[in-house]
């Protein structure tokens, strides 16, 4: 026996306690092969557990969920970190000239970001809800990267995603007639000067056909470049260098929802495959995730995102 079971037997049960016992029995489980295991999954699970056991009227709320965490020594762990630093005096200045004015020559409806960011698709979460006696750590991570590029209008509304490989013609796309995203590929997956012209220059072609202008704000980044291009129905703006973390309307907390229902959704995938009864660690499981179940997760992050969060991201 070990000192979880021990102390679980020494506390007093809660309200449903074949559930939690069962949800128990799950976590340890999920996390014998180092699943990751966040709030609203083992939440999902619960629920799952609780119509299987017949306890049609329990209720996996938040309060019974804080006390079943105490009860069981659950706690958030986090197993990687990092910071960054921005330029503040820039963004102050810039949010007093430039962006006065153009905000006043164009319409909320009108006004558009887009920014690109690495997406490491068959890398685990960072986090894991855990027993505090759980001393395992989190694996090597994954790094097999695409690149996606969000637009979004100060509304709202949202532009399909734009996706970037390493692979021209993967074998997972073999059968699929139709991506539900635009796609691209290069050695690194990552975003170029042609491929964001060419990018840009199609989206000015189809606002010419809805006559529609709009003021694009990007990063002033090497990728970004236009050189000689030109754009009739696109004003491209650039924000001043250095200030993506503090700035960037998609950085402040757009691109971050995108990826934790993007993560949400693949540590979905593979605590049922472990479920199912697949034996292999979850790091191993995650390798197996294609381009193909990477991009329809991400798409569908994507529809998720609300334009509450947009909104207010961007004021």
């Amino acid at each position: 026996m070990n000192a979880n079971e021990g102390e679980r037997k020494r506390r007093r049960p809660g309200k449903a306690p074949a559930v939690e016992a069962a949800l128990v029995k799950w976590i340890d489980h999920a996390r014998s092969r180092n699943a990751p295991l966040s709030g609203p999954l083992v939440r999902e699970k619960a629920e799952t557990l609780a119509a299987s056991l017949g306890e049609d009227g329990f209720k996996v709320s938040v309060g019974w969920f804080e006390r079943f965490k105490k009860r069981e020594n659950i706690v958030l762990k986090k197993l990687h970190g990092e910071a960054a630093e921005a330029d503040t005096v820039s963004r102050d200045e810039w949010l007093e000239q430039q962006w006065v004015r153009m905000r006043q020559e164009y319409s909320e409806e009108s006004i558009w970001n887009a920014h690109e960011t690495g997406i490491y698709f068959r890398a685990l979460p960072d986090g894991t809800l855990a027993f505090k006696s759980d001393n395992k750590r989190g694996e090597k991570k994954s790094k097999e990267r695409i690149t996606a590029l969000f637009a979004c209008s100060a509304v709202g509304e949202k532009k399909e995603l734009f996706v970037i490989g390493k692979s021209h013609s993967p074998r997972c796309f073999k059968h699929v007639r139709t991506l539900p995203v635009r796609y691209a590929a290069n050695a690194n997956a990552w975003m170029t000067g042609a491929l964001f012209v060419e990018w840009l220059k199609d989206w000015d072609r189809k606002l010419g056909q809805e006559r529609k202008r709009i003021l694009l704000l990007v990063d002033n980044c090497t990728a970004h470049n236009m050189k000689n291009s030109t754009l009739r129905n696109i004003r491209l703006e650039f924000l001043p260098k250095n200030t993506t973390s503090i700035l960037q309307p998609c950085d402040q907390g757009i691109i971050r929802t995108a990826k934790a229902y993007f993560r949400k959704e693949m540590a979905r995938s593979v605590l049922r495959q472990i479920d199912e009864g697949n034996r292999a660690a979850a790091a191993d499981i995650a390798k197996k995730i294609s381009l193909l179940d990477a991009i329809l997760m991400l798409r569908d992050a994507w529809a998720d995102v609300e334009a509450s969060t947009i909104r207010s991201s961007g004021s």
